[in-house]
């Protein structure tokens, strides 16, 4: 696909479905698309690597979030397990005000996330460390409005390192794509134990996502 045809495709998918682009913001998309298939060719930085795939499946669902949660400006988000930057990157394109943390244990992904961070011209934190390492240090305990989780990983197996990371009045959204229903009654004790609970499940309007979204919040809000 030419650069020309991906720009065209990227402002009318996202036109499609709500966000509105400036020249700035596509350009950086481009950038960013362009990047994510150079490193990708020598890295395995996503299994996703069809041009229209980039757009939907990494750039639309990162955003995709925001059809039911209001990210300010100035908000503090940090982005668990982001892997190739997803969907801490696009958030910070579009909302380009909010302060990002993005963390990843892979040292590959993590060198591609810096250079990327580089080529948009973005203030973004990139902590190279896994994420229960992260959560013990007191700088990060308490100190985020948004904790974010688009990967694989069950919510029984992330209660620990992502709520204690949550300001009182924060919300973890964990981006999901499975039995949500099956995964919360699992995590059910160990969200206990956190003084965790599920506030609220919200399905994308975006059909071919097929993406639920669960806001989990501190038991004292």
């Amino acid at each position: 696909m030419t650069e020309k045809v991906f720009r065209d495709l990227l402002k009318q998918t996202f036109l499609k479905h709500g966000f509105l682009l400036t020249s700035a913001q596509q350009e950086q998309f481009i950038t960013y698309w362009s990047e994510l298939k150079r490193w990708n060719s020598q890295i395995n930085l996503t299994a996703i690597r069809s041009d229209q795939e980039i757009i939907v499946k990494h750039f639309l669902d990162s955003l995709s979030v925001l059809h039911h949660f209001t990210i300010g400006a100035a908000d503090v988000v940090i982005d668990i397990g982001t892997g190739a930057g997803f969907p801490g990157i696009p958030l910070k394109i579009y909302i380009p005000d909010i302060q990002l943390t993005l963390v990843e244990s892979s040292s590959k992904k993590t060198s591609f996330l810096r250079f990327l961070i580089s080529r948009l011209n973005v203030n973004v934190r990139v902590i190279a460390q896994r994420a229960e390492e992260c959560a013990r240090h007191p700088q990060h305990i308490e100190a985020y409005d948004w904790v974010l989780t688009r990967y694989v990983a069950s919510l029984v197996n992330s209660v620990s390192y992502c709520l204690p990371l949550l300001k009182p009045d924060g919300t973890w959204i964990a981006y999901k794509s499975c039995d949500v229903k099956a995964e919360i009654q699992a995590a059910t004790p160990q969200l206990q134990s956190y003084k965790g609970k599920v506030q609220s499940i919200f399905e994308s309007h975006i059909a071919e996502l097929n993406r639920t979204y669960l806001a989990i919040l501190s038991i004292d809000n």
